[in-house]
């Protein structure tokens, strides 16, 4: 598979939302991670791995139904923010490593069940994440892989572009890609050239609620990457001046969306 230029692709962007990342996608993120493990149906002794496993929302909770847990991401940041989680927890169950996923540090057979929750999507070359995955896992152990649904199937995704393109109007309207995981058949054809059985694709809708514009926006830009890249790139003080368009955009659209926000994503499992 060939390589790609997705920025997300590369460490620099979560090392800067690592802190927010962590305090603002757990809400939504954890219902996710609860339909990935239930998806799994671990067993006490199992040793899990947990593919770019970011601030450990997935591992900490793959902690109170495994023996063993190893996680491993490419930003240290992000590994910062969980080791505190960690010891603020008092697990003694997880392992982590920084390193690239796409090369694991782990030897053939070793894991029960394997997981990667928004990760696996933005490897440069996926089929060599899978492949990986696929070597590190026993005989019969299970994957579970989260990844977004398109963005025009889901309104949190589609609001949270919308602010982007106050602020930057010539920003390209996102597209369906028949390339990327957010193709079910595309996903399902990746596992399964990677040796995977009895593959599936399950379409997961989450809510969460939103708050007055203000909390909305100010979470929406501690816990997102591509905002955060977005500051940096216009500095400090136009940022302040652009981001008044932003959230005149919200104050306007949330009171029409009444109620909670969802999004859509897709549940790859399978078994080696």
């Amino acid at each position: 598979m060939s390589q790609n230029s997705n920025p997300l692709s590369a460490s620099e962007p979560w090392n800067l939302v690592a802190d927010g990342y962590a305090e603002t996608t757990m809400l939504i993120f954890e219902q996710f991670a609860d339909e990935a493990i239930a998806a799994s149906k671990l067993k006490p002794n199992s040793t899990v791995l947990d593919v770019a496993c970011g601030p450990g929302t997935l591992a900490l909770k793959l902690a109170q139904h495994a023996e063993q847990v190893h996680g491993i991401d490419f930003s240290e940041a992000m590994l910062a923010v969980f080791r505190n989680k960690i010891e603020q927890a008092g697990h003694r169950n997880i392992a982590l490593h920084c390193g690239d996923a796409q090369t694991l540090p782990y030897r053939d057979t070793t894991f029960d069940a394997a997981f990667s929750l928004f990760g696996l999507m933005f490897f440069p070359d996926r089929q060599r994440g899978f492949a990986e995955i696929h070597r590190t896992l026993k005989p019969g152990g299970s994957i579970a892989i989260t990844s977004w649904a398109p963005v025009d199937q889901s309104p949190a995704m589609q609001t949270m572009f919308g602010a982007l393109r106050a602020i930057k109007p010539d920003l390209p309207q996102p597209q369906r890609s028949v390339t990327t995981l957010e193709n079910p058949e595309r996903f399902k054809q990746e596992m399964e050239e990677a040796g995977f059985r009895n593959v599936e694709i399950r379409k997961v809708t989450k809510a969460f609620p939103v708050g007055d514009t203000a909390e909305f926006w100010e979470s929406m830009v501690k816990g997102s990457a591509p905002i955060q890249m977005m500051k940096k790139g216009l500095g400090e003080a136009l940022w302040l001046e652009k981001e008044k368009l932003a959230m005149a955009w919200l104050e306007e659209t949330l009171p029409a969306l009444k109620g909670p926000l969802t999004s859509d994503a897709w549940l790859g499992v399978g078994v080696k």
